[in-house]
């Protein structure tokens, strides 16, 4: 797996064990979807909706490093895109200032892009980091996925949120995913 980590910056696995993730893990979440409502997450925001390029945690300080992703219910056949910056949209986002605003309405201003040990940190999600300056949403938006992973139940995704962005298409109510946050130590 950790080859797979490195070289593609996700692994996929069937049936098999949550591999162990060097850091500090939190408590796995069921991820619902659902009808737009008024919380402050992408479900709210987008409903059963196709959700935009992003990363999670993109607001916070220090994001998770890793998404493990379990399935628990896929109703119909789904995926999640992937995209890894190529060079030039690496280049846009290390150019790119966003404007960060929390579920409180305190903003401030945050780099898409920024060096941790020997590789770019990437943070990108339209919903609460607008682009101030350097690439606009649809810049962004227009990327092709450079990988697609295709849903099934019991299927267990690990992805590399720092390096990665993802998004969905629009899904029906009813599919469930498990979602557990690792914070590099």
């Amino acid at each position: 797996m950790k080859d797979e980590l490195a070289a593609c910056g996700f692994a996929v696995m069937d049936g098999e064990a949550v591999p162990e993730i060097a850091g500090r893990w939190g408590n796995p979440q069921a991820i619902v979807s659902r009808e737009r409502d008024d919380s402050w997450s992408l479900s709210g925001t987008y409903g059963l909706e196709a959700f935009p390029w992003h990363t999670d945690g993109a607001i916070s300080s220090r994001p998770p490093r890793w998404i493990v992703l379990r399935a628990l219910s896929i109703p119909q056949t789904t995926h999640t895109e992937l995209l890894d910056p190529d060079p030039s949209l690496l280049a846009g986002l290390r150019r790119t200032v966003l404007r960060a605003v929390d579920s409180t309405g305190r903003a401030r201003h945050l780099p898409a892009a920024v060096p941790e040990e020997g590789r770019w940190r990437v943070r990108w999600d339209p919903r609460v980091c607008a682009p101030q300056i350097g690439l606009s949403l649809d810049e962004v938006d227009a990327r092709a996925p450079t990988a697609i992973i295709e849903w099934r139940e019991g299927r267990v995704v690990v992805l590399d949120n720092a390096r990665l962005l993802h998004r969905r298409p629009a899904v029906l109510a009813g599919r469930v995913l498990e979602r557990t946050y690792v914070w590099s130590e």
